[in-house]
């Protein structure tokens, strides 16, 4: 009988816990959508250190949408003089990352990803490097279309 109330006690607990790192996103992801809403602070990458400082998180917020190539549905490649980020979205949950800097640093990680609701973005559940409250805009500068 112990056994049956423990069993009940977890399952309505686990029913009322708030939606948290291992959510699986509502729908698949389409690579310009992981561009606009990926948050890049919640992986290892060379941009861990410009993360420390930035304002920005995401991949729209420091390379343009002509540094982007999709060779497939899920695949993004993003490329500028100094690296290139390769996401392969393997399912609804995981994604595998490619950093490469120039000659200088080269990794590949498989992450599982999630959708935040709080935030409408997806992250992973690794580790997440905080905005500091005098962060620098360190990414692309914003199109100005302002006639004169």
């Amino acid at each position: 009988m112990k056994h049956i109330l423990w069993g009940i006690l977890l399952l309505l607990l686990s029913a009322c816990s708030d939606k948290k790192p291992g959510v699986i996103p509502p729908s698949p992801i389409w690579p310009m959508e992981f561009y606009e809403k990926f948050n890049l602070r919640t992986i290892v990458s060379s941009y861990g250190n410009i993360l420390k400082y930035a304002c920005e998180s995401y991949p729209k917020d420091f390379f343009t949408s002509d540094q982007l190539y999709m060779p497939n549905t899920s695949t993004i490649v993003i490329y500028d003089l100094n690296r290139t980020l390769t996401f392969e979205i393997t399912s609804l949950s995981q994604v595998i990352v490619k950093d490469q800097m120039n000659d200088s640093y080269e990794a590949e990680h498989l992450y599982t990803i999630y959708y935040n609701e709080e935030h409408n973005d997806y992250r992973t559940d690794l580790f997440f490097i905080k905005k500091k409250k005098n962060c620098l805009y360190l990414g692309r500068k914003k199109d100005a279309n302002v006639s004169k």
